[in-house]
């Protein structure tokens, strides 16, 4: 059986390498890496209140080293707010879409999932009509537009896109090893026990924190039992909306 985790913090702390004084030796790059990929609560947090929590820790060679109580004073930076299906762009409504209905789409997608300032998105959309994507003065949403949108997202994804798509991997792995392994159920050769990449479980059950995959709220204590993964090591990288 995959293990119980009830403190995220504690479960990331025991799963980092540490040097042989107990320290976790981050890089200077680990910092901004952090930020980026979701490990972070970018919408209470500055990067530079971020890095700034990190300067007591700052050692002459420009690493960090850093001990148990200092990391679990972390704990307050970390995102624990809920996780959707990544944006797809290539899903939103064919057709017109006026400025209120692209409002809403920048609103409720596009800023969420992209680093994107909202001026920068009206600049796209004018540049957009400029090139004939126009019908009765609203925007005229197509593939073409459709690729512009995505362009967008992909090339400056927020912090949570990164977060929501790393998890939708690590759900696609657990959904294909559980295929793997039922299709082998009657195997003379199949053995009970755990799954061959059980850590790759454990991973995705730490990063569905809050997830928005179920529909109920957690209760308090099933809350406790939410696990987060080691943010460190995860590789760097739908709702449709309707008008």
């Amino acid at each position: 059986m995959s293990e119980e985790i009830t403190d995220p913090m504690q479960y990331i702390w025991d799963k980092v390498p540490k040097t042989k004084e107990g320290f976790i030796l981050y890089l200077a790059g680990d910092i901004p890496y952090l930020y980026r990929n979701g490990f972070v609560d970018t919408q209470q947090f500055s990067y530079q209140t971020w890095k700034a929590a990190f300067d007591d820790c700052l050692q002459p060679d420009g690493t960090y080293l850093v001990s148990e109580e200092k990391f679990m004073s972390f704990r307050k930076f970390r995102y624990e707010g809920p996780l959707f299906k990544p944006f797809d762009p290539n899903r939103v409504r064919s057709g017109e879409w006026n400025d209120n209905d692209l409002q809403k789409l920048y609103d409720l997608s596009i800023k969420p999932s992209s680093t994107v300032a909202e001026d920068v998105f009206w600049n796209s959309v004018k540049a957009l009509k400029d090139q004939g994507f126009e019908q009765n003065g609203n925007l005229l949403v197509n593939e073409a537009v459709k690729k512009q949108l995505s362009y967008l997202i992909e090339r400056f994804p927020s912090p949570r896109r990164r977060l929501e798509k790393e998890v939708g991997r690590l759900r696609e792995e657990r959904e294909e090893e559980f295929r793997e392994v039922t299709k082998n159920r009657d195997s003379s050769k199949f053995v009970a026990g755990k799954f061959a990449s059980e850590d790759k479980m454990e991973q995705f059950k730490a990063l569905e924190n809050k997830s928005a995959y179920t529909k109920a709220p957690a209760s308090k204590a099933a809350k406790s039992k939410k696990a987060d993964v080691d943010i460190k090591k995860l590789r760097k990288p739908s709702r449709r909306i309707s008008g």
